[in-house]
């Protein structure tokens, strides 16, 4: 049965996904990674040379006014509900993401799989997922969160099944929501968080940055990288998935260099 890896470029060029394609080629993945892409982005070609199926699509209906951020969960839901079933599914974010290993390596347990940042920066002591939460929960929602750890949306595993149910709850919360609000473009963030710290699916699996995902934007330094390159989770591991690198410049810049 294929593994699955669901993204979106909308509006990005090749370069940007470039590091994602080629470190999946290079860990030697073999199941399918599929890219949603709008009439903005740039270097299509060369994805689907890089071995991504790349599907066009426009934002339309009652849903047309969510951001991209939102938006993507309704793409893959809908993408499941057609094909399949798959072993594992991954929903990933792209242009920020580097794989080390093949990302279905790792024994990843049943039903939903997600990561948290870095413990030095809670909820409510970040004004991005305050403000998410905030905007389109509201305070109680807050209140119910904001001593929990963030738990990034940009990374989230699970069994077909397991991802079905979490995409099915996440896009019923997505909506309705308002367009008017400024900023709220990452409120998919808040929701995601919701479900989690909330126990609002049942299967639920946590992982750190001692796990098999390292999540950076948080993190105070730079993560380790040893002799042959590899980047270090906090365990002293080489990471399977490497997220959010471009926050760090001097990794920044060592990605780019090797995937120029």
């Amino acid at each position: 049965m294929d593994n699955l890896i669901l993204g979106l470029a909308a509006g990005y060029h090749y370069g940007d996904v470039r590091p994602f394609l080629a470190s999946l080629n290079d860990v030697g993945y073999s199941g399918r990674c599929v890219l949603f892409v709008t009439s903005t982005t740039r270097g299509i070609d060369e994805m689907r040379e890089a071995g991504a199926e790349v599907i066009a699509f426009e934002r339309t209906g009652e849903i047309a006014h969510l951001s991209y951020n939102a938006y993507r969960y309704f793409l893959y839901l809908n993408y499941l509900r057609a094909h399949g079933p798959f072993g594992r599914v991954l929903v990933t974010d792209v242009r920020d993401v580097l794989f080390q290993a093949d990302p279905f390596s790792y024994p990843w347990a049943d039903g939903v799989n997600v990561t948290l940042e870095d413990r030095r920066m809670t909820i409510g002591s970040c004004p991005y997922v305050t403000r998410w939460i905030t905007g389109h929960m509201g305070e109680s929602i807050w209140e119910s969160l904001r001593d929990r750890p963030i738990s990034c949306s940009g990374t989230t595993v699970a069994d077909h099944a397991g991802m079905l149910d979490y995409l099915e709850r996440l896009t019923a919360l997505l909506v309705p929501y308002e367009p008017d609000r400024k900023m709220m473009a990452g409120y998919d963030q808040g929701v995601h968080n919701h479900l989690i710290h909330n126990d609002l699916l049942p299967r639920l699996t946590l992982h750190d940055n001692a796990g098999p995902i390292l999540t950076l934007a948080y993190k105070k330094d730079a993560p380790a990288v040893n002799s042959a390159g590899c980047i270090l989770n906090d365990a002293g591991h080489p990471a399977v998935i490497v997220h959010q690198y471009d926050r760090k410049p001097d990794l920044f810049k060592l990605v780019r260099e090797q995937y120029q």
